[in-house]
């Protein structure tokens, strides 16, 4: 298979203070994607897992659809159909002894993904490590609650 000239690529890591299944569980739980103030809701079809299809609202970019393509504890697979492009999101969730290196892979794929690079790469590779920040102190806070 030929590379694909258009695709970008861009990978953010944030070691999180609690253990790998709880921040899985967290994670896969989807109304706690909304840490974000442009983040209306977010809603999924079914259980966490391979198949399932689901959208965000945002604020500014309205209804995005997406769906998980590979779900199994510690790894998940979420793409996002565009016209003539896919963006795939690739969530690992390693275990470092109580701790958990949560890790968020993003890629563009496809005859239009050099356009959408340049349109939301910026954007994306900014707000990708705050949100896993944000992400992070949600789960950190959620389990000194339990």
């Amino acid at each position: 298979m030929l590379p694909d000239k258009n695709a970008w690529t861009f990978e953010h890591s944030v070691d999180c203070g609690v253990p790998a299944e709880f921040a899985w569980n967290f994670w896969t739980n989807v109304s706690n994607w909304a840490l974000d103030p442009d983040v209306e809701s977010v809603e999924i079809d079914g259980p966490f897992t391979a198949g399932a299809r689901g959208f965000t609202n945002s604020r500014s970019s309205g209804r995005v659809e997406w769906r998980i393509v590979e779900a199994q504890p510690g790894k998940a697979v979420i793409e996002f159909p565009l016209k003539n492009a896919v963006g795939r999101f690739v969530w690992t969730f390693e275990a470092m002894g109580g701790r958990t290196r949560i890790t968020q892979r993003c890629t563009l794929h496809g005859e239009q993904a050099g356009v959408y690079a340049k349109a939301v790469g910026p954007s994306l590779e900014a707000g990708i490590p705050a949100g896993m920040r944000k992400l992070c102190e949600a789960m950190e806070k959620s389990a000194r609650l339990d």
